[in-house]
């Protein structure tokens, strides 16, 4: 008489053997993908000085091709008016630095005012503990030089590093330009035989409504984040010189530029605000206001102005766009926080149209209950 147990074990083995060749095979798969991350990130990381003028440059072609094709609506060639939008934006960025530079300049000169400054009152503090401290550690000797040297050490070496790579950075502001003015010269015709390449009539169908897309939604969202950093930063202008702070337009321009790093750029301008106002007002209260003004304009824009704006579209999950900004500055530095949003939202365009992660770029998205 059969045994019906010993027919099933029979019929079982081979069975949990597929099924742990399937999960070996997972696991493999899973572990090999790892390994792809982890040497992309490496090679990015490796060859940033490469890789970041090209990533730059391809933004700011993008953000500039609809006025390149303004100028050639009029006749203008195509290679004379980006040589045009180039021009324009060299003058544009050389300005921008020669008026500045004055300002930030008299500001790092008053570093060491704010170092004393800070050092008098963090000892008049200590000073108010010492005896508390006494009590708790009475072997340890206070140095009340001690944070003063601390703070001499962090300013200079800060300096130090930005004298560092001031001539790497002008260098890498030459190839982007130079970089930018080929994007815009080039770029179509590259898509144009990208195009040609494709097999049948369908996929070069595909592959030109993806690459109109994709350039129409992030020249759109470039110029509507400049358009709102803009605002922001003639807004934060405004309140500063209402305040009596001193070079109100530096405070303007360094919140325009560093609200491209959303979160993290807002919070370093406030420590930076914190400062200025404790150099220009005597108590902490009145110093406060000055960041306290700020993180009110900020707050406004982010919730409500800009949400309103962009839309749901190009909403995000804040912890992700957080972590993939400590990611990019973590590879490319403060150049890659400020494009690191930008990359983001140029990811979540491609992968919606070319369906490259499937239902998982949802966790993208910033508010489900929105939607």
């Amino acid at each position: 008489m059969n045994n019906p147990f010993m027919f099933r074990g029979g019929e079982g083995a081979p069975h949990h053997s597929e099924i742990q060749q399937h999960r070996c095979a997972r696991a493999t798969s899973v572990a090999l993908n790892i390994l792809v991350v982890i040497a992309v990130l490496y090679s990015v990381y490796f060859c940033r000085t490469l890789l970041l003028p090209i990533f730059v440059s391809g933004f700011i072609a993008l953000f500039s091709s609809p006025l390149v094709r303004f100028l050639a609506d009029f006749k203008i060639p195509h290679a004379l008016a980006a040589a045009l939008v180039v021009i324009l934006l060299v003058l544009v960025l050389g300005l921008t630095c020669v008026f500045l530079v004055g300002p930030a300049a008299h500001w790092l000169d008053s570093l060491p005012a704010l170092g004393d400054k800070l050092t008098a009152h963090i000892n008049g503090w200590s000073d108010q503990f010492k005896l508390l401290r006494s009590q708790v550690m009475p072997d340890a000797n206070g140095d009340s030089n001690a944070i003063g040297s601390a703070l001499e050490t962090i300013i200079f070496s800060a300096l130090s590093l930005v004298a560092g790579t001031t001539a790497m950075l002008l260098v890498q502001v030459a190839a982007v330009f130079v970089i930018t003015y080929f994007f815009l010269v080039y770029g179509d015709n590259l898509m144009r035989n990208f195009v040609r390449a494709q097999s049948s009539f369908a996929e070069k169908k595909k592959a030109v409504i993806i690459f109109q897309t994709v350039r129409d939604d992030i020249s759109r969202y470039a110029l509507l984040i400049s358009i709102i950093n803009l605002g922001l930063g003639l807004a934060t202008a405004c309140v500063m010189a209402v305040l009596g702070v001193e070079d109100p337009f530096l405070w303007g321009a360094l919140a325009a530029i560093l609200n491209f790093a959303p979160y993290i750029g807002p919070l370093v301008l406030s420590v930076i605000l914190t400062a200025v106002g404790f150099l220009e007002y005597n108590t902490w209260g009145m110093a406060l206001i000055v960041p306290g003004s700020f993180l009110l304009l900020n707050f406004i824009e982010s919730q409500l102005v800009t949400p309103t704006v962009l839309g749901q579209r190009f909403n995000m999950n804040p912890l992700l766009v957080v972590l993939w900004m400590f990611a990019w500055g973590w590879l490319w530095g403060v150049v890659g926080l400020l494009i690191a949003i930008p990359l983001l939202v140029c990811f979540k365009i491609l992968a919606s149209h070319l369906n490259l992660i499937g239902c998982w770029i949802n966790i993208l998205d910033g508010d489900i209950a929105r939607q």
